[in-house]
């Protein structure tokens, strides 16, 4: 795949991107940063768009909703923050925790959102109005990864602590432990069909497991260190993967391959599809990067 670099700030010692997210039109992808802020880039053109601030510390998640039309943000700051996604008017909406908030995911479908911090617990709030409407204490460790379910009934969860967990989003009670092992898990994504949850590890490897029936697990390697982000895309037919290890794979789930695209010059911080399978990479230093094919 051909690399460019989107966009990159000009000064001389830029924040660290540290998330991103892309619009359902792919024109539009929003960067948090260690410094607080969300950064909205054009898709196509890297043109930073507008710089939204409010945070006051790491943003550590960002989402857009409404098609598009507004974007959720979390961050270490204990604050699940709601945007308009045109002028970055937030409207005094906050969602507070009781520790940093390090996963967020949102459902369309459902107009639910759900926020994983530090503690290890899981509120689960309403689009609209930011409002909490359940506290789960889904895990003894900091929340690294949260997913809906596509058709926004269940909740998966994924911690520090080795385990994740399927959730019925009715009564809020835990369906099935998916994994519980040693080490830490540090991302995670959904297939789009729900069959499997793929976990990304401390030590750079890759959990794919069953949804239905957790015992049915595949070890995927290639990384040499902790997976940061993960991403399947619309087809279901390939995984996306960061690491601190400088380098984003993408994994053929039908085939068992790998493809190494060219190794960063610093770590990769996260990883989401675009349009036309264009990949986008976020980094240490401070960049945003587009691959393309």
């Amino acid at each position: 795949m051909e690399k460019k670099i989107l966009y990159k700030p000009s000064c001389s010692q830029p924040s660290p991107l540290t998330c991103l997210s892309v619009d359902l039109q792919g024109k539009r992808v929003a960067c948090g940063t260690r410094n607080s802020q969300v950064i909205l880039v054009n898709a196509k053109t890297g043109k930073p768009l507008r710089t939204i601030k409010g945070h006051e510390y790491m943003v550590s998640a960002a989402a857009f909703v409404e098609n598009g039309k507004r974007l959720v943000s979390s961050s270490w700051d204990c604050t699940t923050r709601i945007w308009n996604g045109a002028n970055g008017d937030q409207k005094n909406r906050i969602l507070r925790h009781e520790s940093e908030v390090k996963a967020l995911a949102v459902d369309s479908e459902s107009s639910k959102g759900a926020a994983g911090a530090r503690d290890g617990e899981v509120k689960v709030f309403s689009i609209g109005s930011l409002k909490c409407i359940r506290n789960l204490q889904a895990h003894r460790l900091d929340i690294s990864g949260l997913a809906f379910t596509s058709d926004g009934s269940k909740l998966v969860t994924a911690s520090w602590d080795g385990s994740a967990r399927l959730w019925d989003l009715s009564s809020y009670d835990p369906i099935r432990t998916l994994a519980r092992q040693k080490e830490r898990i540090r991302s995670m994504t959904l297939a789009p069909d729900d069959s499997r949850v793929f976990l990304g590890l401390h030590g750079g490897k890759i959990l794919s497991v069953n949804l239905d029936d957790p015992r049915d697990t595949t070890e995927i390697t290639g990384h040499t260190d902790i997976v940061t982000s993960l991403s399947v895309d619309a087809t279901g037919t390939l995984l996306l993967s960061g690491s601190w290890d400088r380098t984003i794979r993408v994994f053929s789930l039908e085939h068992g391959t790998q493809e190494l695209m060219e190794k960063s010059w610093t770590g990769v911080s996260s990883v989401g599809w675009g349009k036309k399978n264009t990949v986008y990479s976020t980094h240490i230093s401070g960049s945003l990067v587009a691959w393309t094919s």
